[in-house]
């Protein structure tokens, strides 16, 4: 199998960095040959803040996938997200030859370019550029306009774009650990690959990503994301409320959080099971799942009422008939947290999981990342083989899940 079928992604997130390893199979399937998870260091809320952590990191984890694999990879398709990150809209148009009429990919793509000439200030760096929709001759909503015959092509694109520093620094840890950059991504369009259905992203949903320390607000719309925000709390706060309110040691109360937390008292028992000793302490005491409850949900509310409050300043709540996908290791393993989301945001709200097997959701950016770049044409590998791959990707994706837990 020739090289060019190896395919690699980076999720350079704050508390893990996961590599994955696939290959394009000659059935055009996507198949997994390897993974690699590391401790993430270096990163704090998105952005490096110490770039000799985050090469270690990163080595250790592509080292880690390329001995599963058997194959040293050196390019990979890597994952964003930031309070630096930001959406344009813009229009791009272009004649289609007289002596042509049938519109081909080598049109779509002159479209997308001429949509890229806007104006960015000069901090700020161009990601990615979705089309929204096509346009042709006047007639719009059209998805895929290749094949089509008409004199004059138009897009509506979404820009993304980042701070040149930070999209810089994460790029310089990603070629100091030796890969080469194939193309970068907004680690909520990786997700969405993942978890949201056509449907909901049509229809109108928000896909709640809770991090360790971040928690990453994405509205998607008629197939495409129409915002995006970050909020700095996470999963991390919750731990330190355990931590400090008990008197424990981090470790000892992410434990804690991770066995016992829940987001509502009504759901919570109240048999006194937690053994805890408090530093200073020489006696061990017992608490409740209903009193840890008592520190637990604050936090939560407040994550979820800052979520609220940017859905009212984006004046989009009403147009969300799809509701809430509540992803990330930092709240879909508290009991409760889907009913209190519900209740909060009025919004209908369901678990985002790929499998039953992944709940802290270790593979979801990587395994996303591979299929979009692969239907955005980011990673190597011919055009058949990116739309057979689609088709496969998700039982290859659960199989792997089983083979890890």
């Amino acid at each position: 199998m020739a090289k060019s079928n190896i395919v690699s992604s980076l999720d350079i997130g704050t508390s893990k960095v996961c590599c994955m390893i696939g290959e394009i199979t000659r059935a055009g399937e996507l198949d997994i040959m390897g993974y690699g998870i590391a401790e993430s260091s270096g990163i704090k809320k998105g952005n490096v803040v110490n770039v000799d952590a985050v090469v270690q990191s990163v080595s250790k984890a592509v080292e880690q996938a390329g001995q599963m694999a058997g194959y040293k990879i050196s390019r990979a398709v890597i994952g964003l997200s930031g309070s630096n990150i930001s959406l344009l809209n813009n229009r791009g148009v272009v004649a289609i030859p007289r002596n042509a009429r049938e519109i081909t990919p080598q049109d779509v793509e002159r479209v997308l370019q001429a949509a890229k000439i806007v104006a960015i200030p000069y901090d700020k760096e161009m990601i990615d550029v979705i089309p929204r929709e096509f346009v042709v001759d006047g007639c719009d909503g059209i998805k895929d306009p290749v094949g089509m015959v008409g004199t004059r092509l138009e897009v509506s694109a979404c820009i993304i774009t980042g701070l040149l520093t930070a999209i810089q620094n994460i790029a310089r840890c990603v070629q100091k650990a030796g890969i080469e950059i194939e193309g970068m991504v907004l680690k909520p369009l990786a997700a969405a690959e993942m978890l949201l259905t056509e449907d909901e992203m049509d229809m109108g949903a928000v896909m709640l990503d809770v991090g360790a320390q971040v928690t990453e607000v994405a509205i998607f719309q008629e197939g495409c994301i129409a915002a995006y925000e970050l909020i700095p709390l996470g999963g991390d706060h919750i731990t330190n409320d355990i931590a400090i309110g008990l008197r424990l040691p981090y470790s000892r109360a992410e434990d804690i959080k991770r066995r016992y937390a829940c987001a509502k008292p009504a759901l919570a028992s109240d048999k006194a099971e937690i053994e805890i000793q408090s530093i200073g302490d020489t006696v061990i005491k017992r608490i409740s799942p209903r009193d840890l409850t008592a520190i637990v949900e604050p936090r939560i509310q407040e994550i979820l009422l800052f979520v609220s409050n940017c859905l009212k300043n984006l004046n989009l709540k009403s147009m969300l008939p799809a509701g809430v996908v509540l992803t990330g290791g930092g709240l879909v393993h508290i009991k409760g947290s889907v009913e209190l989301a519900q209740e909060i945001l009025g919004l209908p709200v369901r678990l985002g999981i790929i499998d039953s097997y992944d709940r802290e959701q270790t593979f979801t950016v990587a395994l996303g990342l591979l299929y979009y770049g692969l239907r955005r044409g980011l990673i190597n590998g011919n055009v058949a083989m990116r739309q057979n791959a689609a088709s496969s990707f998700f039982e290859r994706a659960k199989r792997i899940l089983k083979e890890y837990f």
